[in-house]
């Protein structure tokens, strides 16, 4: 690279980073996970729902339900662009951290910023699936991920890749366990006085353990639609808890995993007032 292309990076990465330590773009990057807060809290409450065998016809229990239970109330196209711009502007935030972030090469540095692309793509998801139901253009996230199962079982090494997917999923959904049981969220919050403090830990015992495991129920569940080369068993989150329904003890499960939803969410409110930014 050129010192005059090396420099325009350089100078460009600074912008990005001015612009994203700016006081207004805090603010709306922390309404990011207020808007991520509601979609869990709306998420666990269709999953207790499932789990007691009251879920309505038709509700799906995952991202786009939640979505859809905002976009059906007054007012909720209103919420739905809150959530649709807050999560856009946390998903912006977390591209520059990933992207001009550390001021070091080591493996912890590289490790933080892969760390920070993900999230970025998990909140990055959300606004775009809350700006398409905010415009009335919403669909089906467990159709999307059977059409998405099916071109790539149809593909040549279609099942290694549904494979691989199966083992991120399994992989996030294990680390989003250890985090929890391991307390280690606290690393992303500025420590509030007690009892805040304590009920935020947990909040986000809670949360963490059991969205990790719903998690890493869609990575079995996607593994199982390799091994079978069916792509109806590939559904996420949706098809994972309608799997959990159809055990014994399921019901109890689900409405476990739909509190921990529902901690997650609240926990999500706490960390748009003490996340550092």
């Amino acid at each position: 690279m050129s010192g005059t292309a090396e420099r325009a990076v350089k100078d460009a990465g600074r912008q990005a980073r001015r612009v994203a330590d700016s006081r207004w773009f805090e603010l709306l990057a922390r309404g990011g996970f207020i808007g991520s807060g509601v979609v869990h809290l709306l998420i666990g409450y269709l999953v207790v729902l499932l789990g007691i065998g009251s879920a309505a016809g038709g509700s799906e229990t995952d991202q786009s339900g939640a979505l859809q239970q905002i976009q059906d109330v007054p007012g909720g196209v209103f919420l739905l662009w809150v959530v649709a711009i807050g999560t856009a502007a946390l998903t912006i935030r977390l591209v520059v951290e990933a992207v001009v972030g550390g001021r070091s090469d080591s493996a912890r540095a590289w490790g933080a910023r892969a760390k920070n692309a993900g999230k970025a793509v998990v909140y990055g998801a959300i606004s775009v699936s809350a700006m398409q139901y905010a415009i009335g253009a919403g669909t089906s996230s467990s159709g999307s991920s059977r059409s998405a199962a099916a071109k790539a079982l149809a593909t040549p090494g279609g099942v290694f890749l549904l494979l691989l997917v199966a083992a991120v999923a399994v992989g996030i959904g294990t680390a989003l366990v250890v985090e929890g049981a391991r307390r280690s969220f606290w690393k992303q919050l500025v420590r509030p006085r007690q009892p805040i403090e304590h009920t935020v830990t947990v909040l986000g015992v809670v949360g963490y353990v059991l969205k990790g495991v719903a998690v890493i129920a869609v990575g079995v569940l996607v593994a199982v639609a390799a091994f079978r080369s069916d792509p109806d068993q590939a559904t996420g989150l949706d098809g994972a808890f309608d799997a959990l329904h159809g055990m014994s003890g399921g019901g109890v499960l689900l409405v476990a995993i739909g509190i921990g939803f529902v901690a997650f969410g609240v926990y999500s409110f706490f960390r748009a007032r003490y996340a550092r930014l």
